[in-house]
């Protein structure tokens, strides 16, 4: 996938983001598959106190229904395009042209003059550094440049092109392990219960079945009952 496909992610998922950020968390990662039959005692009953907490019928006032977790991957990723996008304009974007003023002219040159540099300001392929600034804002304005797109500034060199790759790239992962698009792999704080008592990992995140295998003898386990391998 190019830079410019990672970028388009951005700019074409951000508000299924928004979205997401407006909903409380439906499902939890990793997934507990079964695995709470490992926790000790203490741990049992400090996850059903925090759920007791999170309960919508417990007692006592509500949070609003705010995904945090979603809003700090929108934070994360609206501040690295944002930041590449000032970097970037920095060195690619030509200034705008400037019409002498202030001299009593009045012929037509420097009216046209005045009216070229006007335009050349106002064009709107350049990268503002105030106002509008979302992350769809940036991310589309970053693909033009990758794209080589027409407009007051110079193509982008290797370094250029790699350092906005990197960060697009970072953010269409993000987005892709927010909802739900990439597989993903973590470690559980549980040891096997096999003899092996080697490390746990959980898999999944991408839509399909989420599994729990031990690292040390390969062992696995699903969702199902019987679902041991």
């Amino acid at each position: 996938m190019t830079a410019a496909d990672d970028l388009d992610t951005i700019t074409e998922r951000w508000t299924t983001l928004q979205e997401a950020a407006g909903q409380r968390p439906t499902t939890t990662w990793p997934p507990a598959m079964g695995i709470t039959r490992l926790m000790s005692d203490e741990e049992r009953q400090e996850q059903a106190a925090e759920r007791a907490d999170t309960n919508p019928d417990a007692p006592g006032p509500r949070p609003a229904p705010v995904n945090v977790d979603v809003l700090d991957v929108m934070t994360t990723i609206e501040t690295g395009v944002v930041t590449a996008a000032d970097w970037l304009a920095e060195r690619v974007q030509r200034p705008a042209f400037r019409a002498p003023t202030g001299q009593g002219w009045s012929d037509d040159v420097h009216r046209a003059a005045v009216l070229l540099a006007t335009q050349d300001a106002a064009d709107p392929r350049r990268w503002r550094f105030t106002g509008q600034r979302s992350a769809p804002d940036a991310a589309e304005w970053l693909a033009c440049r990758v794209r080589d797109m027409g407009g007051p500034f110079r193509k982008l060199d290797e370094g250029e092109r790699q350092a906005v790759a990197e960060v697009a790239a970072a953010g269409a992962e993000l987005i892709r392990r927010t909802l739900g698009d990439a597989r993903r792999r973590e470690a559980l704080p549980h040891p096997c219960p096999m003899p092996c008592g080697g490390q746990l990992v959980v898999e999944g995140g991408d839509g399909a079945p989420p599994i729990v295998l031990c690292e040390d003898c390969g062992r696995t386990w699903t969702e199902t009952v019987t679902g041991a391998a």
